[in-house]
């Protein structure tokens, strides 16, 4: 590894290197094409970054680029390489789609060394003549299963045929295993398989299903949303469903951000810019925010919708427990959806209904009541009904002159209250039958002369 490197992990106090990072250093640094593979969160980005940043020019141009399928992807990645990119002077630009055209190619004119974009974008500026890559040595797949996919296998192959050359070096990553054979013929070399999906790595992801019916889901996170310290990602499998749970969650007043595909990347980027502050209890989104993404310390992720495959449930788990971390994957369903789900994926899943959920983790019972399921602990009862000789409780009672107890009751008409140990009271059948007796009384008289009080 690099000196300068080095010196600035040991002054984060950084111990070691994952699996992966330490597995491809020797391989990238020396210029071989390969396909790494391995869990999410488990510091791919930095597994390339270190090993190759040493290898680059400053002020030669275009050297290395970096295509990831998403916005957020990108703009995550472009973040952690400027940051040790930096060391080496060097510049680094995000071409993403979605974003102003003219303000990146204002930027291009200064030839960043480093570019990392969307297939999309980059191969649009390849084709109209406006990104030249003549200068490039290596070219990074992050999430190559998805990117080698249908339309974005096929914008790479439109930027590939124009700048593709033997002499540069392609690597490939992500934490699902793509056909060995595609990227064969769409690069024409072989690649050296690592794969560390299956070397330990400690961690404390939990995984639970909390049953709830589908009418029901929305109360549920209202429920997680009266919970102190917890912030989660909902994943949906519709853009529908999160838009309806989005306008109850409002409603409610709940602290939410919403990350959607066809919301224009400043919208995106402000969504996760509040969510990482801390400014949202909650990040709405669908599968287009399951790769790679990299929310730090986030407590939790909530399927709202069961995933539609064990591979998803996996990219979707790894946005919380990264690099060892302790996270917590829930997912509301019913029956069905715990016999579907144990099908899916092989983890040790424990269910439990949201009284033991908030018993086990020693949270704080919700304020929404959800029908079917048991009341929270923190419901308001309503208050015992009293008589009308009975005191209330928060009205202030004066205090008692114990000299007069026994003495005539003076003319106003004030009722003295005393503990029963003290005056003599009568009981409760006797009281209820003088109040009767007195509304007869005064329900006879109604309607009578009152009585010449001066003859």
């Amino acid at each position: 590894m690099n000196e300068q490197i080095k010196a600035r992990l040991s002054q984060a106090g950084f111990l070691a290197m994952t699996p992966i990072q330490s597995a491809v250093e020797p391989d990238l640094a020396a210029g071989e094409s390969i396909d790494g593979l391995a869990p999410t969160g488990t510091g791919k980005t930095l597994a390339f970054t270190w090993p190759l940043l040493p290898k680059l020019q400053a002020g030669d141009g275009e050297q290395l680029l970096v295509m990831a399928p998403s916005q957020e992807l990108a703009m995550q990645t472009t973040r952690v390489m400027r940051e040790w990119a930096s060391l080496f002077d060097l510049k680094v630009l995000a071409l993403t789609g979605g974003a102003n055209v003219k303000h990146q190619l204002d930027r291009l004119k200064k030839h960043p060394e480093i570019l990392v974009g969307t297939p999309g974008r980059v191969a649009e500026l390849v084709q109209n003549k406006k990104l030249k890559l003549q200068r490039l040595r290596t070219l990074i797949l992050d999430e190559a299963d998805i990117l080698l996919k249908e339309e974005t296998a096929e914008q790479l192959q439109t930027i590939w045929e124009v700048y593709g050359d033997e002499t540069i070096q392609v690597a490939l990553f992500g934490a699902t295993a793509v056909d060995p054979m595609i990227p064969v013929k769409l690069f024409d070399r072989p690649f050296k398989r690592i794969d560390q999906r299956d070397v330990p790595m400690p961690t404390s992801l939990q995984h639970l299903m909390i049953p709830t019916a589908n009418d029901q889901k929305q109360k549920r996170l209202r429920q997680f949303a009266s919970q102190n310290h917890f912030q989660a990602m909902v994943f949906f499998n519709t853009t529908k469903a999160l838009k309806t749970t989005a306008s109850f969650l409002a409603h409610e007043h709940v602290a939410m951000a919403t990350l959607v595909r066809g919301d224009s990347s400043s919208t995106r980027a402000k969504a996760l810019d509040n969510f990482r502050k801390g400014q949202a209890k909650f990040l709405l989104t669908t599968d287009v925010a399951a790769r790679g993404l990299d929310i730090t310390d986030l407590s939790a992720v909530i399927n709202f919708d069961l995933p539609r495959d064990g591979e998803t449930y996996t990219h979707r788990a790894g946005r919380t427990g990264r690099m060892g971390k302790a996270g917590l994957v829930i997912t509301l369903g019913n029956d069905h959806d715990a016999r579907d789900l144990k099908r899916l994926v092989q983890v040790e899943m424990d269910i439990l209904p949201w009284t033991s959920f908030v018993s086990r983790l020693g949270v704080k019972a919700g304020s929404a009541k959800l029908e079917g399921a048991a009341s929270p602990t923190n419901v308001h009862r309503k208050p015992r009904e009293t008589t009308k000789n009975s005191a209330s409780p928060s009205k202030k009672q004066k205090p008692i002159d114990r000299k007069k107890i026994g003495k005539p009751a003076p003319k106003k008409n004030i009722t003295l209250v005393a503990p029963e140990s003290e005056v003599e009271t009568t009981s409760r059948s006797e009281r209820f039958e003088k109040i009767k007796k007195a509304k007869r009384r005064k329900q006879k008289d109604k309607g009578k002369p009152k009585r010449n009080q001066d003859k």
